[in-house]
C-alpha cells in the first residue's frame, strides 16, 4: 500500500516455502481459551486469577486478529459522573426493540466502570492525539510515521503484553477446528427449563479439550482440558468495506454441531461502506486501526432518551434500508465524514464534555475519512451482540448446554443486551464483550477446579484429524477462494440482506443448500493456507443457512432485520428470541423464546408511541401518519 509521494511505502513480505511448527502437537492446561480479543483476554487474566492453569488460542495473534484491533470507542456507565440507570435502560429497551436481555444489561451497568479501570491500567484505552492534530500525517497519509511516533501507546501489543504478566501461554496462527468430548452428565441447554443437554437417545457430553490448525505448518494439535472458553468472534462471507477478514463463525459451527442453540441470525449489522469504492476496507478504517479508543458515554438522560435512541434506529432502519432500495447518488469519494463535529448522539460523547474539564468521555474525536453510504460492508455479520450460542434467559456465565464449555464476545455468545438493534451502540461493545470475558473465564475456572481431566479418546482424535485434513488430500475439487465469492455474491444482494421477502430469501436458500450439499464436501486445498480457507467455507455456508432459515421464520419486521412482505412489528407472534438448532436427524430445527414481562416495556402504549422509528410501508399499514421527512431522503421529521 502506497501513501502520498514522500510517504513511507509499506510492502508485502515474501511468502515462505515451508513453515516449521513451533509447537508441541499435544497441550494441558485446565482452561483453554479460543480466540483473545477484548472477550478472550478478560476470560484468560479472569481463569488465571482465579488460580487455573490457562492456555489460549488465537487464529491470528492477540490483539491483531478479529475485531479487536479496530474499535474507536468505549463506553462505560459512571453514576458518579451523573448517568442515570433508568434513563440508560429506556433509551436501550425502546431502541432495540424490547428484545433486550435486561440481565445482561444489568451486569454492564454494574461492572462496565470497573472493566474500565481494568483495561485502563493494561494500557488499552491510552489516550493519545489523533493523526489530524499531530503534524502532518493525516494530510501526507504517512500512516508508517504515525504509527511509530505513538507506537509506545500502541494498543495492540497491549495483549500479548498481558498475557506474558499473568504466565498465561498462546497458541498464534492456530485455528481451533473441533471441540473433543467425553462422556458427561446431563445439564440445562440454555432452551427449557430442566431440559437435558443431550438430544433424545444421545449421549450426554463434557469437554475435554480442543483441536486445531496450525494455519502456518498445517500441524493439528490437542488441547487437553477440563474446561473451554470460546470467544472467536462473529464472521462475514466476504469482507468488503469493513475489516473482518478473520471472523469465520468458527466457534458457531462447533456449537452447533454439538446441538447447541444458536440464537439471532436475522438481525443484521449495521456497517456501510463507501458507494464510490464498497471493497476498499483501508478506505474506511485506516486511521480508526491506528488512533486511540475515544471514550464515550455520559449522553443519555431523562430529557432525551426518546430521541437518543430513535437516532440510531432511525439510520438503521430508515437510512440503511431506504438507501439499499432507491439507490444512492453517484460519489467521487471527495466527500469526508468528520465525526467530531457530530452531534453528541452521533458521537457518543457527553454534551458537558466542552464545559467540564473534569469529562474525560469526549466520544468519538476520529480523524475525518471518506464518507460511507451503503449497507453490506461485511456481508453476513450480524447485528452485535445479537447472535451466537443462546445459554438461557437466567445465564450471566455463558454456560452452555455441553459441561465444561462457555462462550463470550460479539457473534459467538447470544447475550443480547441491545435487543435487535444498537441503539446506544458507540463504545459498547468493546466493553461490554469484556465484561462477557470476564464472567465466563471466572465460571470455567470455577467448573475446571471441581473437575478431573478427562482422558481425550484416541479414535476421536484420529478421525476428526483425518477429517481436517481431507481437503489436502483430494485431487480434484472446488478452491475455497471461488467458493466464498459464489456464496457472497448470493448473500449480498440487497434483497437477500437487508430487504427481505419469503420469495429472495427461498430461492438464495436453494443456492446455499446446493453449494452445503455440492461444493462444500468437494473443496480442495493445496496448502494449509487452504486447507484453513476450507474449513472456513464449511462455516460460512452453515452460517448462511442459519441466517436464511431465521429470516424465514420470523415473519415481522423488528431492529436490523426488515421484511418488505412484512414490514411492521408482530409482538403478539413474534416478540420473543428465535433459537436453531441441529435436530437428531441433521435438518434444522427452530424454536421461539418468550422473554419475561418486564422486558417489554408497556405493551398498552399506542403503536407509534411504542415504537419510535419506523420500517418503510409499516405507517400505512398500521393506520397513523408517517413522518414528513424519511431517513435516507434528505433528513429526519
Amino acid at each position: 500500500m502506497n501513501g502520498k509521494e514522500g510517504a513511507p511505502r509499506v510492502m508485502e513480505l515474501p511468502r515462505p516455502k515451508e513453515v516449521k511448527c513451533p509447537y508441541k502437537e499435544q497441550y494441558q492446561a485446565d482452561v483453554a481459551v479460543i480466540g483473545c480479543g477484548f472477550a478472550g483476554l478478560n476470560a484468560a487474566v479472569s481463569a488465571r486469577e482465579a488460580g487455573q492453569t490457562v492456555i489460549v488460542l488465537d487464529k491470528g495473534k492477540p490483539g491483531y486478529s478479529g475485531l479487536s484491533p479496530w474499535p474507536s470507542s468505549f463506553r462505560w456507565f459512571d453514576p458518579e459522573r451523573g448517568d442515570d440507570e433508568d434513563a440508560f435502560k429506556e433509551a436501550m429497551m425502546r431502541g432495540g426493540d424490547y428484545l433486550c436481555n435486561l440481565r445482561w444489561y444489568d451486569c454492564w451497568l454494574k461492572e462496565s466502570k470497573g472493566i474500565y479501570q481494568r483495561l485502563s491500567e493494561w494500557g488499552i484505552l491510552a489516550q493519545y492525539p489523533k493523526a489530524s492534530e499531530a503534524g502532518d500525517f493525516y494530510e501526507r497519509e504517512d500512516f508508517a510515521g504515525y504509527r511509530e511516533m505513538f507506537d509506545k501507546f500502541d494498543r495492540h501489543k497491549r495483549w500479548v503484553e498481558v498475557l506474558d504478566r499473568y504466565e498465561i501461554p498462546y497458541l498464534e496462527h492456530t485455528m481451533a477446528t473441533d471441540l473433543v468430548t467425553a462422556p458427561g452428565d446431563l445439564v440445562s441447554n440454555g432452551l427449557a427449563a430442566g431440559e437435558a443437554s443431550a438430544r433424545e437417545g444421545e449421549q450426554p457430553e463434557k469437554i475435554c479439550g480442543v483441536m486445531a490448525l496450525h494455519v502456518p505448518s498445517g500441524q493439528v494439535i490437542t488441547v487437553r482440558a477440563k474446561a473451554v472458553v470460546m470467544a472467536t468472534g462473529g464472521g462475514s462471507y466476504k469482507p468488503t468495506g469493513y475489516p473482518v477478514g478473520g471472523d469465520t463463525f468458527d466457534g458457531e459451527y462447533m456449537a452447533y454441531e454439538h446441538g447447541l442453540p444458536i440464537m439471532g441470525k436475522e438481525f443484521e449489522d449495521f456497517h456501510t461502506t463507501s458507494s464510490q469504492a464498497p471493497g476498499n476496507v483501508f478506505l474506511d478504517n485506516h486511521w480508526q486501526y491506528l488512533e486511540n479508543i475515544w471514550l464515550c458515554g455520559g449522553d443519555v438522560d431523562k430529557s432525551n432518551v426518546v430521541d437518543y435512541a430513535a437516532s440510531k434506529g432511525n439510520i438503521m432502519a430508515m437510512g440503511r434500508v431506504r438507501k439499499a432500495v432507491n439507490g444512492v447518488a453517484q460519489a467521487d469519494g471527495s466527500e469526508i465524514q468528520d465525526v467530531a463535529t457530530a452531534s453528541y448522539t452521533r458521537r457518543g460523547g457527553s454534551r458537558v464534555y466542552e464545559t467540564d474539564p473534569e469529562e474525560i468521555r469526549s466520544g468519538k474525536m476520529s480523524t475525518p475519512v471518506a464518507a460511507s453510504a451503503l449497507a453490506g460492508a461485511a456481508t453476513g455479520m450480524c447485528c452485535h451482540l445479537t447472535s451466537g450460542v443462546f445459554c438461557g434467559l437466567e445465564d450471566t456465565d455463558g454456560a452452555t448446554g455441553l459441561a465444561g464449555l462457555y462462550v463470550a464476545g460479539d457473534g459467538i455468545h447470544a447475550t443480547s443486551p441491545s435487543g435487535a438493534a444498537y441503539p446506544c451502540g458507540v463504545g459498547f461493545t468493546s466493553c461490554f464483550t469484556s465484561i462477557d470475558g470476564d464472567h465466563a473465564g471466572k465460571a470455567a475456572a470455577a467448573y475446571a477446579a471441581e473437575e478431573e481431566f478427562s482422558e481425550v479418546p484416541a479414535e476421536q482424535i484420529a478421525a476428526k484429524k483425518e477429517e481436517i485434513l481431507e481437503p489436502l488430500k483430494r485431487k480434484s475439487g472446488f478452491d475455497p477462494n471461488w467458493a466464498r465469492d459464489v456464496l457472497h455474491s448470493i448473500m449480498a444482494p440487497y434483497w437477500v440482506s437487508v430487504a427481505k421477502s419469503e420469495e429472495t430469501l427461498k430461492a438464495a436458500l436453494v443456492q446455499v443448500e446446493y453449494m452445503r450439499d455440492h461444493v462444500v464436501p468437494k473443496l480442495q486445498a493445496g496448502t494449509s493456507h487452504d486447507l484453513r480457507l476450507c474449513i472456513e467455507m464449511k462455516h460460512k455456508v452453515l452460517s448462511a443457512e442459519l441466517k436464511l432459515r431465521a429470516s424465514l421464520e420470523r415473519k415481522e419486521s423488528r431492529g436490523g432485520m426488515y421484511r418488505e412482505d412484512y414490514p411492521y412489528r408482530d409482538d403478539e407472534n413474534y416478540l420473543c428470541y428465535i433459537v436453531q438448532r441441529r435436530a437428531v436427524d441433521g435438518t434444522i430445527s427452530a424454536e421461539k423464546i418468550p422473554l419475561p414481562d418486564e422486558w417489554a416495556g408497556n405493551r398498552e402504549e399506542a403503536y407509534n408511541s411504542r415504537y419510535i422509528y419506523y420500517f418503510p410501508g409499516e405507517p400505512e399499514i398500521k393506520g397513523f401518519e408517517a413522518p414528513k421527512k424519511q431517513w435516507g431522503q434528505g433528513g429526519r421529521s
